[in-house]
């Protein structure tokens, strides 16, 4: 989270993946950080120990939700 804000404070589009056990902390990071809004995907965890099918169903979950963060101004 820090380094996606970070990014994002330089100008430069970022985008930050979470799962889901860590929301609450990344949304800390985020109000500590003076942007509480910022947002982020959030996707199922965990993730090292899928199958492949399975990261591949996770990719399609947080492709649809990036879109809209890296194409918003």
């Amino acid at each position: 989270m820090h380094d996606g804000i970070s990014f994002e404070q330089l100008g430069k589009r970022a985008l930050v993946l979470c799962t889901q056990p860590f929301e609450v902390t990344a949304k800390n990071i985020a109000r500590v950080m003076g942007l509480a809004s910022y947002p982020f995907l959030l996707v199922d965890h965990p993730i090292g120990s899928c199958s492949l099918p399975q990261l591949k169903q996770r990719a399609e979950v947080a492709y649809r939700q990036a879109l809209p963060i890296l194409l918003t101004a």
